[in-house]
């Protein structure tokens, strides 16, 4: 009899070991993506899922290759560091290009590691990212690598139909849980704006409304103005306005950040400089500041611009403080702040937001 009960429970351990699955389940946690003057300016969220102590030795390798996201990356690792490229692209949808992959690189660069360590992944709709380490048992050696898998209903393909502006992408990419080494600080959104993006059919679309289905989260920490006196900044506006209908060159270079005249001979910056900055200053008289987001050198602005003719259009201004001083700019220092905000469709989110509002 005790030794019926010993083997019952040697056998209960092994199926336990061999169907191990991941614990815990999707969340959304708000996590900081941008500070500035010790506050939380810029905050994400995406549907994200947090593996505690899962390896590659923990999934059942004898379920399905397209059964579960974590069998499809064990069975990538697996052929990749045989070198198999076939076997590799057998894992993934038609969007896999042969070309692309060499299987001795493949082999040389997994030779000295002999599992996987998976850290989280994140969904939206039928896409998710996992992110993981190769690792060497033996050592301390990894190397972070993550998978783009695609849901099709009833399995799970590898594919490289990635896009990159995506703000799930670009959110995403902040993310606590996307670097094993940094921690998730809590962050209060009540005062924050909310835009929540959500993938359907390929397409990205938003809403300022808690959507019921999965979503990313960018919020904004906006400084709104109820009219324009209230912008301690006007009177620097009303200049480069003057400036921008006398056509004085000379005054609009002189309120432009010194290290930024440089680039007006940049195609880019000087397009949008003399293309839409000024002819907006030049040709509308209306202009109305709406909010503004700090940064740590200044501010973004979002302002109406209207004429008799034309009306509400809502676009956006950098400025940025020298000593006593305000000046135009052309560009955001800090990366984070800069990749968010320039983001097409993060971008064309607030201006709908404000277009809304005025």
């Amino acid at each position: 009899m005790t030794m019926s009960k010993y083997f019952i429970a040697f056998i209960l351990l092994m199926a336990a070991t061999a169907t191990a699955q991941p614990n815990g389940s999707f969340f959304y946690k708000p996590y900081p993506i941008f500070k500035a003057h010790n506050a939380t300016i810029i905050a994400g969220s995406v549907n994200t899922f947090a593996y505690t102590n899962f390896y590659g030795k923990n999934v059942q390798a004898d379920a399905a290759v397209h059964s579960t996201p974590e069998r499809l990356v064990l069975e990538l690792f697996k052929d990749m560091k045989k070198g198999d490229v076939d076997a590799v692209g057998s894992l993934y949808d038609t969007s896999f290009q042969r070309r692309e992959f060499d299987g001795g690189r493949m082999m040389d660069k997994l030779k000295k590691y002999n599992d996987i360590r998976f850290h989280s992944k994140f969904r939206t709709g039928s896409l998710t990212i996992i992110r993981y380490d190769f690792i060497a048992t033996d050592s301390k050696d990894s190397y972070p690598y993550f998978a783009v898998v695609q849901n099709t209903g009833d399995s799970y393909w590898l594919t490289t139909n990635i896009n990159i502006t995506n703000p799930f992408t670009v959110a995403g990419s902040f993310s606590p849980y996307n670097l094993g080494e940094k921690s998730a600080e809590p962050v209060n959104t009540n005062k924050m704006t909310p835009f929540y993006f959500v993938n359907k059919d390929g397409k990205v679309f938003y809403t300022n409304d808690l959507p019921s289905e999965d979503y990313t989260a960018v919020y904004l920490l906006f400084d709104f103005y109820n009219t324009a006196h209230s912008f301690p900044q006007m009177g620097f506006i009303k200049q480069l306005q003057k400036a921008a209908q006398n056509s004085d060159t000379a005054k609009l270079k002189s309120m432009l950040v010194k290290e930024d005249a440089g680039r007006l001979d940049d195609s880019y910056f000087g397009n949008y400089y003399y293309d839409e900055i000024l002819k907006i200053f030049k040709y509308y008289p209306t202009i109305t500041p709406l909010a503004s987001i700090k940064t740590n050198e200044g501010f973004v602005l979002y302002f109406s611009y209207a004429s008799e003719t034309m009306p509400a259009q809502v676009a956006s201004i950098i400025l940025k403080q020298a000593g006593n001083n305000w000046f135009l700019s052309l560009h955001l220092s800090d990366d984070a702040i800069n990749n968010v905000l320039q983001n097409i469709y993060i971008r064309q989110a607030i201006n709908d937001y404000f277009k809304k509002k005025v």
